[in-house]
């Protein structure tokens, strides 16, 4: 690819990277909002329906390191079109409406998840240059999260208007318009990135997987610890408000939602893209992150709500793609997707274990109790990233 091309984030094939990537999540999404009223129409008690919902997210978690080193092996390419065609075939196996099978091909999307999310987060680097692949992965990401905006709507409107198995006929037809969009984009990777898959198939040495370890421990805390704040939100802030009488959840997820598309695509240019320790916009957005429980906390007055809703969107939007763009300048190339499959992994878990522990906050103290915490674990963040001085990049 010629470098005037890889200088621009809205390339032609960088376009196609983030079409797919929109559809690929649009559909996810949509499922995750379908299957439990399947479920339930089947027989399904509420834990079966989680077992079967959260068989994704934690296989997901678990291979995402695994599925790193195996693109960092066998190159992206060719994984990224596999991923693609597996996930079809999983969209087409949810028809035979089948608990079991449900669990089953839940579990299944899991690990394609983890294969297709390392590769477009590879090929997005290797499709850009230095100089922009922070904009590139900011924009990766807003295309990844936009479904998350008209999906649930959507998704709640349709199963009003057809059958649960014309719905899932529906999500495999996008399933295969994808393979489409990444065909065409296939091609054009085939005929610029040659050398890289062959470079990407050396193997790893431990010494650059230790070098890669030590690199990513300070970034993974940080964006597990945030992580652990950031589902408070989607979890029991509507819980919290209704339980105090307020009806504006919907006012705080719209504030949030728009401030996190704006400064993602907007703010995209002011990521850092080098090994440099971006210490000064980590510490604003820790800032950010904790200042909203604490407001919270607080009061839950309409201008008080509105103002965690933009710190919190503040961060949520920048500083996954901050820390990213960090780690791929700072650990060693042919390592590269292990390291980022153990960040993502970590964010994963935050996620996922957070919701958990929050919810035994609430419990065993209150809402509030529980935004005093989140607030403590904030604090302890900016401390770190306070006290880090950065790592530059190592060789492998």
């Amino acid at each position: 690819m010629k470098p005037a091309i890889k200088e621009n984030p809205f390339n032609q094939s960088a376009i196609w990277l983030y079409i797919v990537a929109f559809v690929f999540y649009a559909t996810n999404h949509m499922l995750i909002i379908a299957l439990p009223f399947l479920s339930q129409s089947l027989g399904a008690g509420r834990s079966e329906i989680g077992i079967i919902m959260g068989a994704y997210m934690f296989v997901s978690m678990f291979l995402r390191p695994v599925a790193g080193a195996v693109v960092d092996r066998f190159g992206t390419r060719n994984i990224f079109m596999i991923a693609l065609v597996l996930n079809v075939i999983v969209l087409i196996s949810y028809t035979a409406e089948n608990l079991w099978a449900f669990a089953i091909m839940r579990a299944l999307q899991g690990a394609i998840l983890a294969f297709f999310s390392m590769t477009i987060h590879l090929l997005v680097m290797d499709l850009l240059s230095d100089k922009v692949r922070g904009q590139g992965l900011s924009l990766l990401s807003l295309a990844s999260m936009l479904p998350y905006t008209f999906v649930p709507a959507l998704v709640l409107f349709l199963k009003n208007q057809v059958s649960m198995t014309e719905l899932l006929l529906l999500f495999a037809g996008l399933g295969f318009c994808n393979i489409f969009l990444g065909g065409r984009l296939f091609r054009s990777l085939s005929n610029n990135t040659g050398k890289q898959e062959k470079k990407e198939m050396e193997p790893v040495s431990i010494e650059a997987k230790a070098k890669a370890g030590r690199a990513l421990i300070f970034p993974s805390l940080v964006m597990l610890l945030a992580s652990i704040i950031f589902c408070i939100a989607p979890t029991y802030m509507p819980l919290y408000l209704e339980s105090q009488g307020l009806s504006t959840a919907p006012l705080y997820f719209l504030t949030e939602t728009g401030v996190l598309i704006f400064i993602r695509f907007f703010g995209r240019k002011y990521i850092p893209s080098s090994d440099s320790f971006p210490k000064g916009l980590l510490v604003a957005l820790v800032i950010c992150f904790t200042l909203s429980p604490a407001l919270l906390a607080l009061s839950l007055s309409t201008p008080v709500l509105l103002i965690a809703a933009v710190c919190n969107g503040m961060a949520l939007s920048l500083l996954y793609p901050t820390l990213m763009t960090y780690i791929s300048f700072v650990v060693p190339e042919k390592v590269r997707g292990y390291s980022i499959g153990w960040f993502i992994a970590a964010a994963d878990f935050g996620t996922s274990s957070g919701a958990f522990l929050m919810g035994w906050l609430a419990d065993a103290f209150t809402y509030r109790g529980m935004f005093v915490a989140a607030v403590g674990i904030g604090v302890f963040t900016l401390v770190l990233t306070f006290w880090h001085k950065g790592q530059k990049a190592v060789s492998s």
